[in-house]
């Protein structure tokens, strides 16, 4: 998604075709970070008009200096997505302590064969609160203390949710017959 500096200028200073010209060109991308977050398509919709929203009451925020457009729209996307769920009672994380096993890397890298739309059709069933965690985590590649900042949680309930939804994965995805669904066993 490469947004040229006099595009952001014309949508400053209001410039309307300017705005449809951001929308049409970040709207895919963007699509691609909601539709991790949510199965149902009046969520994404939902989601996706507050993030374009926030994006463009916003625009004067945004400092070239401290980093890229796509990467400050990124930032947006999640949050609004976290914003979305929060809102809407959906974030729900389980608050138990745990001895945890160190998480099996194994199980992330067998689901690095799956194809995007295989994943994103099996997490579709998983547990918001897991889901959440697991897309900051594993897909977003945020640290447990952003995670934990970004949701008012522990860096431990973090850790402890991430562990869950590997957990969930290896009993939900990971089995004999999803395997062979997906042609990763013969």
């Amino acid at each position: 998604m490469l947004v040229e500096q006099a595009l952001l200028l014309q949508c400053q200073k209001g410039d309307q075709s300017a705005f449809r010209t951001l929308y049409n060109t970040c709207a895919p991308y963007v699509f691609t970070i909601v539709k991790n977050y949510f199965s149902e398509d009046h969520d994404r919709k939902d989601v996706l008009q507050e993030i374009f929203a926030h994006v463009f009451t916003s625009l004067d925020n945004f400092d070239l200096n401290k980093g890229s457009f796509k990467s400050w729209m990124s930032r947006i996307c999640v949050n609004q997505c976290i914003n979305f769920l929060r809102k809407n009672s959906r974030l729900n994380m389980v608050y138990t302590i745990e001895i945890m096993e160190d998480i099996e890397y194994d199980t992330l890298e067998t689901l690095e064969k799956f194809t995007e739309k295989d994943l994103e059709n099996m997490l579709a069933d998983m547990p918001e609160g897991y889901k959440t965690i697991f897309l900051l985590s594993v897909i977003d590649e945020y640290s447990h203390r952003e995670i934990s900042e970004l949701l008012g949680i522990t860096q431990e309930t973090s850790r402890s949710q991430l562990f869950r939804a590997i957990k969930w994965i290896k009993t939900n995805i990971l089995n004999t017959s999803n395997m062979i669904q997906y042609g990763l066993l013969q």
